[in-house]
């Protein structure tokens, strides 16, 4: 089979989580592209969770580009030029110059472009620009954002600290009054020396559960304690001495056994 006949596509998100650009959609639409056009889709390259702005590797990108500019396909089908870089004109011009070069195309499906169309790197130039001014802008919002509710003192997203709790009048965090005395009781052991292994075996041993419903070990103690929010659990604070003293919980824990 000829190459020309012959296309892969790419296929990227940011977030991968369902909507109209998920990556399944993203797929039927380039799959459909191509059935109308005659050509058949060799591989399908994709890039989850992968942003198209940032530095980061992406092994589908790399994948796909080397497919095109070696000749293995005669052409590259995205869903939306935005979906193949968010960087502008530097990389998406030499990522045209790489396919014009080797004889190839880029196909973008929802912008309408086909770059062996003369006057389609023009659009291209100009919606790989916009693409990138999108995500600058979009990285200043979110930054600014961030900025303001840690001057408020409010929690900024993600998964709160073991231990704490997102209040949901304030959005700042409070203790969780069913496992904050645990999460104290792991910063009073660290301060006091003990070792992440012997923490991790003295929860273990009473049944005390992890942070995803395991066991504990040396590596998820690591990891609770590096992180800056948990400072908060190890400040001494009268609502959060009033929980420690009413759990029969924590004084038990606290007792070590012969073993």
């Amino acid at each position: 089979m000829h190459q020309d006949t012959i296309c892969d596509l790419y296929l990227r998100l940011s977030l991968d989580r369902d909507g109209k650009t998920a990556i399944e959609r993203q797929e039927a639409d380039c799959r459909a592209w191509a059935e109308r056009n005659g050509l058949t889709v060799r591989k399908v390259h994709i890039d989850r969770g992968r942003s198209g702005y940032k530095t980061v590797e992406r092994k589908g990108f790399d994948a796909a580009l080397a497919a095109v500019t070696a000749g293995v396909v005669g052409t590259l089908i995205v869903w939306k030029l935005d979906r193949l870089s968010r960087k502008g004109i530097g990389q998406v011009g030499k990522v045209l110059d790489d396919i014009e070069k080797a004889g190839g195309r880029l196909v973008s499906v929802v912008d309408g472009l086909d770059t062996s169309n003369d006057s389609a790197r023009m659009v291209v130039a100009m919606l790989a620009e916009l693409a990138r001014s999108e995500s600058k802008n979009l990285g200043t919002r979110v930054g600014h954002a961030k900025r303001y509710l840690r001057s408020k003192g409010q929690w900024i997203g993600g998964q709160p600290p073991y231990g704490l709790l997102i209040d949901p009048q304030t959005k700042k965090l409070v203790h969780d009054p069913e496992y904050a005395v645990y999460a104290r009781l792991i910063a009073d052991e660290a301060l006091a020396g003990t070792s992440l292994v012997k923490i991790a075996r003295l929860l273990n041993e009473y049944e005390i559960l992890s942070p995803r419903g395991g066991q504990w070990n040396a590596a998820s103690i690591m990891q609770l304690l590096r992180s800056p929010a948990f400072a908060s659990v190890r400040q001494r604070s009268p609502a959060f001495a009033s929980v420690r003293q009413r759990s029969p919980a924590f004084a038990s824990v606290r007792q070590r056994s012969p073993a």
